[in-house]
């Protein structure tokens, strides 16, 4: 006997990507062919494995914006692994970066950002970038935390997405967070300081499922 399809409650925090798109693919059948079933049109609910494909259907290489997704899940589950483990320092740098995954994610698929190449013959970028809408040119970078509200505000803008906006508020919890930590002993970080980030990061990165899932910034 098959065993029951368990459906996750996002206000728990975040679940495995796999299980994402199991239950958008649940939820989209249950809305055409269950007892939900309503007359109104559904809207469609956005791949999240982030791949693109050309018209005839053949799949390219995963997106930027599918890595992002991907690792800010790995890295928020590895700092709580090593935080409920008492390994502080480490579980700090990983909630670093399992936010600035999630949001540049969210840069890639709701915002005018973009990997592609800064100048012309150049690589591809290595993190978002935006371009100045008159000249072209870089008019901002997006690397590594703690990000000012200019950085964030693109994600914001001309929208009513409150809880996305009362999240990024929170984002001085990472103030004095660095990407530097890891070349040092550790013994700055303080308890406080990783249990905030924590609860920064799990709500940040609810959202950025939830957007999965529904296409729109909340």
């Amino acid at each position: 006997m098959s065993q029951p399809v368990e459906v996750v409650d996002l206000s728990f925090g975040p679940m495995m990507l796999d299980d994402l798109y199991l239950k958008a693919v649940f939820t989209q059948w249950w809305a055409t062919f269950g007892r939900g079933r309503s007359s109104e049109p559904r809207p469609m609910i956005p791949c999240v494995s982030g791949t693109s494909g050309t018209s005839s259907g053949t799949s390219s290489a995963p997106s930027a914006e599918h890595h992002y997704a991907h690792a800010a899940e790995r890295h928020y589950k590895d700092a709580v692994y090593l935080q409920d483990g008492g390994r502080l320092p480490n579980a700090d740098y990983h909630l670093g970066f399992a936010v600035e995954c999630a949001l540049k994610s969210l840069l890639l698929r709701f915002t005018a950002a973009t990997m592609a190449p800064k100048k012309q013959g150049k690589p591809p970028a290595n993190a978002p970038w935006v371009s100045d809408p008159v000249t072209g040119k870089v008019s901002h970078d997006y690397g590594h935390l703690p990000w000012v509200t200019a950085d964030v505000s693109l994600l914001t803008h001309g929208r009513s997405a409150a809880r996305l906006s009362a999240a990024l508020a929170n984002l001085t919890a990472f103030d004095s967070w660095s990407v530097h930590q890891r070349y040092l002993d550790g013994t700055a970080v303080a308890e406080t300081d990783v249990s905030r980030r924590r609860t920064v990061a799990q709500e940040i990165l609810g959202l950025h499922e939830q957007a999965l899932i529904t296409g729109r910034l909340q």
